[in-house]
């Protein structure tokens, strides 16, 4: 069976998977006594949610701006808009969530003329600077969360300080692997790896230092370790936003439930939720929030209320916002140049 066969299956067949769970949550619990507990929401509660849910975007616009700024100046507006047609693109496509970054440097390279390589490379350094920046909050959480646990909370709290250290290494690794991969020898290797088509969209068609332009602004643009803390503190940040806003539906529902276990519910909800959801997970961050808000001690009917409600507010700032920016922003000659990608004879892609 072909490669891209079975990658379609497993997709179709997570999005299954997922929705699945979902639904037979709420059927077990019954979808009127979920809905009951929704419906007594205090619209009050739920809009300061959705504006820290759209706050959650406004500081990940300033964390992109700033790293692009490295490159050459891009209005915060544009970050802004090309970072919410990504994430739509994300949230709405049965595909790899790689498929955003693809999105956001094709916007890029259409509106600041820069090549395949350098445009994709920065939306690569942000995708991977929030997943470590993400690291370090669960990390300073679960620290936090370590003391109030009556068993496990030493190995908890060395599984955090383990991965702060993780992190500094990462940071130090970076100048070492940037000058491997300028070596010859590991260039061309690496290189066999970048589909077709990205290498013949950058300029001159040719693959001379194309890893080093692709990997530069992760590995060594802004300097081996002020801009690298910077970075990871401004997605920290973003990520927090979202724990506001569930913390905030759940004052909307009047569910009292301690602060740090919540967030870490959160945490380890989105984790999983972008892990299975690389492969389009649909549904799998709703279920994983609600199992992981039972084992906080929150009743069945009020968790799966609480997910579907911080879901469905998540969807609908992303969809809104993110949709409209993609009709200004990637319409047509950006969505044009994707359709015309897709008709290559290769048929692997960047994402």
């Amino acid at each position: 069976m072909p490669r891209t066969l079975v990658k379609r299956a497993l997709r179709y067949s997570l999005i299954v998977v997922g929705v699945g769970v979902m639904a037979w949550t709420l059927h077990s619990l019954g979808p009127r006594q979920v809905l009951d507990i929704a419906l007594q929401a205090d619209p009050f509660w739920l809009l300061l949610s959705g504006v820290a849910v759209f706050g959650r975007f406004l500081i990940w616009g300033i964390k992109w701006s700033l790293m692009l700024r490295r490159k050459e100046p891009v209005p915060y507006s544009l970050s802004l808009r090309i970072l919410a047609a990504g994430s739509f693109v994300n949230l709405t496509t049965p595909t790899a969530k790689l498929a955003g970054g693809v999105l956001r440097a094709a916007l890029l390279r259409r509106r600041r003329k820069w090549g395949w390589a350098s445009a994709y490379g920065w939306a690569l350094a942000d995708q991977v600077t929030n997943v470590l920046g993400n690291t370090l909050f669960a990390a300073v959480l679960v620290i936090a969360l370590a003391p109030s646990l009556p068993t496990g909370g030493v190995l908890l709290a060395t599984i955090g300080v383990a991965a702060i250290g993780l992190l500094i290494f990462i940071g130090w690794a970076r100048g070492w692997v940037w000058e491997r991969i300028g070596r010859p020898a590991i260039h061309d290797r690496l290189v066999a790896w970048i589909p077709a088509r990205l290498r013949s969209k950058d300029s001159d068609r040719h693959t001379d230092g194309l890893i080093r332009e692709l990997f530069r602004p992760l590995l060594f643009e802004g300097g081996p370790w002020r801009s690298y803390v910077i970075d990871l503190l401004w997605a920290a940040a973003a990520f927090t936003s979202l724990c506001l806003a569930n913390a905030l539906v759940f004052r909307a529902l009047g569910i009292e439930a301690p602060l740090l276990a919540l967030a870490a519910a959160v945490c380890l909800g989105y984790v999983v939720g972008v892990v299975i959801g690389v492969w389009g997970g649909i549904g799998v961050t709703e279920a994983a929030l609600t199992a992981f808000y039972v084992q906080i001690g929150v009743d069945e009917g009020a968790a799966a209320a609480a997910a579907l409600l911080h879901r469905a507010l998540f969807y609908t700032v992303v969809c809104g916002w993110g949709g409209y920016s993609l009709l200004r922003e990637g319409r047509p000659s950006v969505v044009e140049e994707l359709a015309d990608e897709k008709g290559s004879n290769d048929p692997s892609h960047p994402g």
